[in-house]
């Protein structure tokens, strides 16, 4: 046990599925709740560093869950590694955070003028939420695919201000080509089943009347049962997408550093910085208005869900942009 928490990773298939199994059962315990989801949140950032450096063909530690560096002090080889995760959560999650912003404000404003709205029976203001909503969509059409990209950025930076880097990151996202919009319909198709997970409180009683018979703590047991499945999938998802949006970084990266001389001095992308691959405006346009449709897709997604089975905090925090929790 104490071998697989180490951030060195042992060579070997057989060591490799072990870390896999330890990595995917403590990530899944850890999203269970909010609070501990920041800790894999963190922990599948510098996944995604590590991931980018060995693209780049630069050897570097496999991200630990709790220990650091065996050459580092005592304290830091000790927690290290948790001391890592939890400031990389931090990082991501701030950056996520407000890059969201512009189209939850949006949701939340609308969900609350429509009840309101409704409540208060103001008719002749109907159209104010159906128009936030809409705009909120759009919005998030626009930004939500650029979020793997951005993140794999910031993870390969290793620093805050990269999440804000708008001309570098639209220079990443040009020469990403179809790959940009296939990240963004692999999102889209998985985040469809958590509609089907915050739907089933609403809707399995009424199609299956046996939960209605059930006492107080089997139902219980059901929903630790659901909030485990939903964690496991949350997180083993989100690793698979992290790990495609390295890749897809590791290969635009160094192509968009040589779109304009010196713009990434002194980074990762500059010291393999690679002949640029120039596609036609026609083609980057259709590749990135295919990536929001499937973005507006996933935005929709969220609204579906919430009008099934309405939460406040899912119009902030969805395992996709904001903390690895299914809550």
């Amino acid at each position: 046990m104490t071998a697989l928490l180490r951030s060195r990773g042992a060579p070997g298939w057989v060591s490799r599925t072990g870390h896999g199994m330890l990595a995917l059962c403590l990530g899944t315990l850890l999203c269970v709740a909010p609070v501990t989801s920041l800790i894999a949140l963190g922990w599948l950032s510098r996944r995604m560093c590590w991931r980018i450096h060995q693209q780049f063909g630069m050897q570097t530690d496999r991200p630990g869950w709790v220990m650091g560096l065996r050459e580092k002090g005592r304290w830091e080889r000790a927690l290290g590694g948790l001391s890592a995760n939890i400031s990389h959560g931090l990082r991501s999650l701030t950056a996520l955070a407000a890059w969201s912003l512009p189209f939850t404000a949006l949701w939340l404003g609308a969900w609350w003028a429509g009840w309101e709205n409704s409540f208060n029976k103001g008719y002749e203001q109907a159209f104010a939420g159906p128009s936030a909503f809409l705009a909120g969509l759009l919005i998030a059409a626009i930004l939500l695919p650029v979020f793997p990209l951005m993140l794999a950025h910031m993870a390969a930076e290793g620093r805050l201000a990269a999440a804000f880097q708008l001309r570098r990151l639209r220079s990443v996202v040009a020469q990403s080509g179809w790959r940009f919009a296939a990240l963004t319909v692999l999102t889209f198709g998985a985040g469809l089943p958590f509609i089907g997970l915050h739907g089933f409180a609403t809707l399995a009683p009424g199609a299956f009347p046996a939960i209605g018979a059930m006492t107080g703590d089997d139902l219980a047991g059901l929903r630790n049962m659901l909030a485990l499945g939903a964690a496991a999938y949350a997180f083993a998802t989100l690793w698979v997408l992290r790990s495609i949006a390295a890749r897809i970084y590791a290969f635009a990266a160094p192509r968009a550093a040589g779109v304009q001389p010196g713009l990434w001095d002194g980074s990762l992308a500059a010291e393999v910085a690679m002949p640029a691959r120039h596609h036609s405006r026609l083609m980057t346009a259709l590749w990135v208005m295919l990536g929001m449709a499937a973005g507006a897709g996933f935005g929709l997604q969220i609204v579906v869900a919430q009008f099934i089975n309405h939460a406040w905090w899912r119009w902030v925090f969805h395992p996709f942009f904001a903390l690895p929790w299914a809550g």
